[in-house]
């Protein structure tokens, strides 16, 4: 399947974007966030009237002393209670941010993961754009980034809302004074906001650039036995300080500036507050405004400085929003790929055809597989052979449904799979692939997992393990079937045999499930030939009437199977069983040769 190509969302202001995911998030507790920063963003308001009202009445002169008191004393309650809340009221306001913000962070956390595994196929994990959105997403969701980025927005939202309530106070003066300061301002946001913008986007390309470094020093402690065995502690540090310096150079560029945007806002402000004053002090002399006027406005100006206030919650906020756009990005990307649900039911009762099927992955030119024809029939087990790199694994993963064929069909019992319900084909499939997951849960679960909506049976559970030769493993941990596989999580780690043992249970409760297809991709690679062969014995009597499909090197194991199909170029080159594939000396019977010789030579010497 080709990527899709819709146009992704513009990108949309960081403060638009975190008020909206937090009215989501919780639409109680974003109301609330909202109201106390209005009622903080008025407080400065208030108080200039408040303080204006109180100056002119203490400079009437035509008014007795003791009815300046009696006058003045409500007036000194509203001032000093404004003053108090404009105190008290940031610590909630910051506080419900917090919590809100650390909510936010689980959601976002939340739609990603739904988002990569919302599509049935897993194709899109391995698109290049896919990567570089999850890692600009965990390098903002790093740390408590969405949460600090909330409370600066209240704490940003309390300064403006304060300067917007000042300006309005300047209006009722001149209102061309009003409109000179809020140009002068306007000036110094826009030049601020442009300098952050080029910092956001450094901060942008800072995670594509970062990745390598990130890799040479996570390397370090990851590839511990290498590093010592080689030596290469010295060159993974250079190497990581170097593309380090290199990532953030321009980030660093972009900041060094940031004291010339300031100086030049901070020029234009300047130069309109001095008008602004300067006209009031000569309309205070001139006796066109009062005393307690001159207070209010002179208050109300000062409140101003709230437009142009820098600090790093800007920068937080920047990110932020960045973060919550990529997320945006990221669910719009994977639900164009296939959701899988919905489609014709279909059932391996006869036939799996490989109809010129081929396949490339995203932005490559290159063919995995081109041209491939193939019939998988049921109930017989089916050996793919060939060298690294001809799309063994690929082809499996085609089967199951993880990706979709960039040319050709598959056909399931006469169902194109494009047309199916991928959900309940995958329930089919029990699937060991070579990267399979060795979950840090107990050995009980991790059996379990191959088919979680069956019911626990403890009985079945050891009829499996025994199937696979698992009871063995289970008797020797200190807590049987309970015993937790990580030391992490403080239990214990297995060996790779054992750990491949745990993997083919798994499979076979899949089976015992109902899955009818059981895919082994390099099966017994951790286990000695004698295991190997012990092993694919238990198999073959486990999975007595189900379909197998195995991916292996060793032809020890794949000579019992009743079809083997040996790829070459991205397509079937021999196909048949053991013998007649030997009497037809080609490919198969070459490379079967060349292992039996070698394996002559080892028991030759041994």
């Amino acid at each position: 399947m080709s990527p899709p190509t819709s146009r992704l969302s513009p990108r949309r202001a960081p403060v638009l974007v975190l008020g909206h995911a937090a009215a989501t998030a919780r639409p109680g507790a974003a109301a609330l966030l909202a109201l106390m920063v209005l009622i903080a963003s008025a407080i400065p308001a208030g108080l200039a009237i408040g303080s204006g009202a109180l100056v002119g009445l203490i400079a009437d002169p035509g008014r007795a002393s003791d009815a300046v008191v009696v006058s003045a004393a409500p007036i000194v309650v509203i001032i000093g209670s404004l003053f108090l809340l404009q105190q008290v009221l940031p610590a909630p306001a910051s506080a419900g941010a917090e919590d809100l913000g650390r909510r936010m962070g689980r959601i976002v956390a939340d739609r990603m993961l739904t988002a990569l595994g919302r599509p049935t196929a897993a194709e899109h994990l391995d698109h290049p754009r896919t990567a570089r959105l999850v890692t600009d997403i965990n390098s903002g969701l790093g740390g408590s980034g969405i949460r600090d980025a909330l409370v600066g927005m209240v704490n940003i939202g309390i300064l403006r809302g304060g300067a917007i309530s000042g300006a309005l106070i300047i209006i009722t003066y001149r209102w061309w004074v009003a409109l000179a300061l809020f140009l002068a301002y306007g000036y110094a946001v826009l030049i601020m906001s442009r300098g952050f913008q080029r910092m956001l986007h450094s901060s942008e390309g800072v995670p594509d650039r970062v990745r390598r470094a990130l890799y040479l020093k996570d390397l370090v402690p990851g590839a511990a036995k290498e590093v010592r065995i080689f030596g290469l502690a010295d060159w993974l540090l250079g190497g990581y300080r170097g593309e380090w310096r290199q990532a953030i150079e321009g980030l660093r560029d972009e900041r060094r500036g940031a004291w010339r945007v300031g100086l030049t806002g901070g020029a234009a402000v300047l130069a309109a507050q001095v008008l602004m004053f300067g006209m009031l002090a000569a309309d205070l002399w001139n006796g066109e405004v009062s005393v307690g006027q001159a207070t209010t406005l002179a208050i109300g100006a000062t409140a101003l400085h709230g437009l142009n206030t820098v600090t790093p919650d800007l920068v937080s906020i920047a990110m932020a929003g960045a973060v919550l756009n990529q997320v945006d990005r990221l669910e719009r990307w994977t639900a164009g790929f296939a959701g899988g649900q919905g489609g014709r039911p279909v059932r391996f009762a006869r036939t799996i055809v490989f109809e010129e099927v081929g396949f490339r992955y995203p932005d490559s030119d290159a063919w995995v597989l081109r041209g491939l024809n193939l019939t998988l029939p049921a109930g017989t087990s089916t050996a793919i052979v060939g060298i690294n790199g001809t799309g063994k694994t690929t082809l499996v993963k085609l089967m199951c449904g993880l990706y979709t064929p960039t040319e050709g069909r598959i056909l399931i019992d006469g169902v194109d799979l494009a047309e199916a319900d991928l959900v309940l084909w995958q329930r089919q499939c029990a699937a060991l692939f070579q990267d399979w997951v060795r979950w840090g849960l107990t050995i009980r679960e991790n059996v379990l997992l191959g088919a979680p909506a069956q019911p626990d049976d403890q009985e079945e559970l050891q009829r499996t393990a025994d199937l696979c030769g698992l009871t063995e493993v289970v008797e020797a941990l200190p807590d049987g079937w309970s015993t937790v596989l990580s030391r992490e999580f403080g239990g214990v780690d297995l060996s790779g045999g054992q750990w491949q043992r745990v993997g083919l249970c798994r499979a076979l409760w899949a089976l015992r499930a109902g899955a009818g297809l059981l895919v082994l991709d390099e099966p017994t690679a951790a286990l000695d030939v004698r295991g190997e062969s012990e092993l694919y014995n238990l198999l073959l009597q486990a999975a007595q009437g189900k379909s197998i499909v195995l991916i292996s090197h060793r032809f020890s194991t794949v000579r019992y199977a009743d079809q083997i199909v040996v790829l070459e170029d991205g397509r079937v080159l021999e196909s048949g069983d053991h013998q007649s594939l030997l009497a037809a000396q080609g490919r198969y019977a070459e490379m079967f040769h060349v292992q039996a010789d070698r394996f002559g030579e080892v028991e030759a010497t041994s």
